[in-house]
């Protein structure tokens, strides 16, 4: 359990900081699912072009084809999200560093006692 301020405040930026991953892993599933979707064909519709019936992308609600998973869901840009990934987890580690070096100093100051 936090004892101090600086220790609770940190546990909350954690949390937060560990929440903001939990939600961009699941755009990461969230792009992959689409991708995996779209790579199956199933935003495409068959038409009759020329006497033929030809696979053609279906459009999103702004008039795109869908052809990457950014066309189906806003905000889903892979090498986006992998770069919040990796600045989440730095941020992350810091934070970590900064809770045990607290809890060290904390230690430290009650093994005085002891």
């Amino acid at each position: 359990m936090p004892s101090n301020q600086k220790l609770e405040q940190l546990c909350r930026q954690i949390s937060y900081e560990l929440n903001i991953l939990e939600s961009l892993n699941q755009r990461k599933q969230d792009y992959f699912k689409i991708l995996s979707d779209i790579r199956q064909q199933r935003y495409t519709e068959i038409l009759l072009i020329c006497g033929r019936l030809t696979r053609v992308p279906k459009l999103n609600a702004r008039g795109e084809y869908i052809l990457k998973p950014e066309h189906v869901q806003v905000g889903l840009n892979y090498n986006v999200i992998s770069q919040e990934i990796t600045d989440t987890k730095l941020i992350i580690r810091e934070l970590r560093r900064k809770e045990n070096n607290i809890l060290k100093i904390l230690k430290k100051r009650a093994d005085k006692y002891d």
